[in-house]
């Protein structure tokens, strides 16, 4: 992973080297291992590479500094670039990146994992390759296929990239929006970058707060929807898509815009596929994503949280690679699941590392935090992510392979999927309704003491959350204002059960992961690797039947019976995952006189909250609507500069 920004001007400039600091800047940290700027005209078709202060030592001495005001240069489209190099680590691999007919200038920011493999098809239609790294990949394989290429790669990527023989402008991102591209529209021209903070250092005084995305945040807990932002003028590209930008024309709104890829607009039924066929196709396909995702000139390391996801992709990997892998455990306080990801070591023998005692340093990290997140974010969780990341940097790894994914994919979120999905299968005939209550009976009551678990874990929650749980009523919009986000949750029950898993991959779960788990990656740097978010698995495991997620008191049924050769009967037949779950009311309570002032920031953009919903009233009745609003008011304060 990398970072990008760049501009495309509506005229050009014959020296900008003011607004390309203010776009090079923020991104520095996503790239520590080389810079490089370009600078193009579209008119004239030509075009000039210049150096930073931070640009590798071989190729420095041959390129002009890009502030160097005897240096300038007519152009309306700029190319700026930060790396953080995993693939051929030499200074061949330096951006923007040119193809050898000198016809493509590219600049990247993600991985190609069959990158081999598109080399070596390349290699066969003629293309010699002078370096190792993906990005010759990427800008030959324009070269040759067009917007062929997006269909054939598979990875995550944000690219921007011009065509000289045909006078375009591309901008590309990937199939689920890994990579992030956000954009802003000035009176000068389109500007784009990989952070929020570079689009706004164009014009600082010309920034507004997005209300309706606070306030749709602060209703429900969806946020990143709609390719918004938390900035009224500040928006994300699509995933899935490219945007072409003819000559002359800088004008977003009358670009065109392709969407390369979907997902699947309706499940397959039992009789299309038989439940062992979906069980051996899926294993191959899972057992290939993790295999290219190992591809890296760095260490990588995995993360194992002890449940079914990780522990998959990490017996995966040590099956591939004959156990010569590294993983990394967190041991936390009162949710240790530190003894299920042991158990793996039975099996494989593994480098097994447990991380213990993470700072408990939120509550006097949150102002910096904030800044890395640039926006509100849905759970301190983030931080702890964040911090364990670290470490594992500090151990030497650049790469971290995580079982993310798996939930949204083959609906593991049961609170969230089974209800509707029991629906259907009742309305579905006398087979799939015995199907369905037996289900019902062995989720609810599959032992004794998981019964007893669950009285308990009611009997615990406050009357409001319980009459939540049983009535779906959500809190009450935020001064009644009808919000994008509130929009979204009101359809939600009238979706089918595909409706809503395409719903969580586009509004809800996988935007909101996506941006969130890239700024606290990138603000390290580490770089992120999702196997279950493979295009082919989302795919796959969107068109599975309901029987084959859902099966005998079991989520997840279809990973559970792939994997069940490779793991430990304790990790693949566990019913209760624990997660990370942050302790809202004890850590808030404790330090109240550290968080209580916050609320105040609110007022900056004129919310207040209701007579009922003070911090300690927050605190003891909806603790997560109260880190809600703290999320905001942090925002307003370190952000904003409110």
């Amino acid at each position: 992973m990398c970072g990008i920004s760049g501009y495309i001007l509506k005229e050009e400039n014959s020296n900008n080297s003011l607004i390309v600091s203010k776009l090079l800047e923020p991104i520095k940290h996503r790239g520590p291992d080389d810079e490089g700027v370009g600078l193009i005209s579209r008119k004239d078709s030509t075009f000039k590479l210049f150096k930073t202060d931070s640009t590798v030592g071989p190729l420095a001495a041959d390129l002009p500094h890009y502030s160097n005001n005897d240096q300038k240069f007519n152009h309306d489209l700029a190319f700026i670039h930060t790396r953080f190099s995993i693939i051929d680590l030499t200074s061949a691999g330096h951006q923007p990146f040119m193809s050898q007919d000198k016809s493509i200038i590219a600049i990247f920011n993600g991985e190609i994992y069959n990158y081999i493999e598109l080399r070596n098809e390349l290699k066969s239609e003629g293309v010699t390759f002078k370096t190792s790294s993906d990005t010759e990949v990427l800008v030959e394989g324009y070269r040759i296929w067009g917007k062929s290429l997006w269909t054939k790669m598979n990875g995550f990527w944000a690219i921007a990239l011009y065509d000289f023989n045909t006078n375009k402008v591309i901008l590309s991102r990937d199939r689920i929006g890994v990579a992030p591209l956000y954009y802003r529209i000035t009176d000068k021209g389109f500007y784009f970058s990989s952070t929020i903070q570079a689009l706004i250092n164009i014009s600082p005084s010309d920034i507004d707060p997005n209300l309706d995305s606070i306030f749709g945040y602060l209703q429900t807990g969806i946020k990143d929807q709609d390719n918004s932002t938390f900035y009224s003028d500040i928006n994300s590209l699509p995933a899935a898509s490219t945007i072409e930008f003819e000559l002359n024309s800088c004008d977003y709104n009358r670009s065109r815009i392709i969407e390369f890829w979907d997902l699947p607009n309706s499940r397959l039924s039992t009789h299309d596929i038989s439940f062992g066929q979906a069980v051996k196709e899926f294993r191959d396909i899972f057992f290939n994503a993790v295999d290219i995702r190992l591809r890296a000139d760095v260490k990588i390391a995995f993360e194992l949280s002890g449940g079914l996801d990780s522990s998959s992709v990490v017996a995966a990997a040590a099956e591939l690679r004959n156990s010569d892998i590294t993983t990394y455990t967190a041991s936390l306080k009162d949710a240790d699941e530190e003894p299920f990801a042991r158990s793996i070591l039975k099996i494989y023998k593994i480098d097994y590392n447990v991380i213990r005692d993470i700072e408990d340093d939120f509550v006097k990290d949150f102002g910096y935090f904030s800044k890395v997140m640039e926006e509100p974010y849905d759970n301190p969780n983030a931080y702890t992510h964040h911090k364990m990341l670290q470490k594992m940097k500090s151990k030497g790894a650049h790469v971290v392979i995580t079982g993310a994914g798996g939930d949204e994919v083959l609906a593991g979120y049961e609170a969230s999927f089974w209800p509707k999905a029991y629906k259907e299968l009742k309305a579905g005939g006398f087979r799939s309704f015995v199907f369905a209550d037996w289900y019902e009976f062995k989720r609810r009551f599959k032992t004794l003491n998981s019964s007893i678990d669950m009285l308990k874990h009611y009997v615990s929650l406050p009357k409001r959350r319980i009459n939540n749980l049983f009535h779906n009523d959500s809190h009450p919009s935020y001064k009644q204002v009808d919000t994008s986000a509130s929009k979204y949750q009101q359809l939600y029950n009238n979706l089918s059960f595909h409706g809503q898993s395409i719903y969580h991959f586009k509004t809800a779960l996988l935007p909101f992961y996506m941006r969130s788990s890239d700024h606290f990656t990138m603000g390290i740097p580490i770089e992120h690797r999702f196997p279950l978010l493979d295009h082919r698995i989302v795919s796959f495991g969107l068109k599975m039947p309901i029987q084959y997620l859902f099966n005998n008191g079991w989520t997840k049924y279809l990973l559970r019976k792939a994997m069940e050769p490779y793991l430990p009967k304790k990790i693949v037949w566990r019913r209760k995952k624990m997660g990370f779950s942050f302790p809202y009311k004890i850590f808030f309570q404790k330090h109240k006189s550290s968080f209580k002032p916050l609320i105040n920031s609110l007022s900056k953009i004129d919310i207040m909250l209701r007579d009922d919903e003070s911090y300690e009233s927050l605190l003891e009745n909806d603790p997560v609507l109260l880190w809600r609003y703290l999320s905001v008011a942090i925002w307003i304060k370190y952000n904003l500069g409110a």
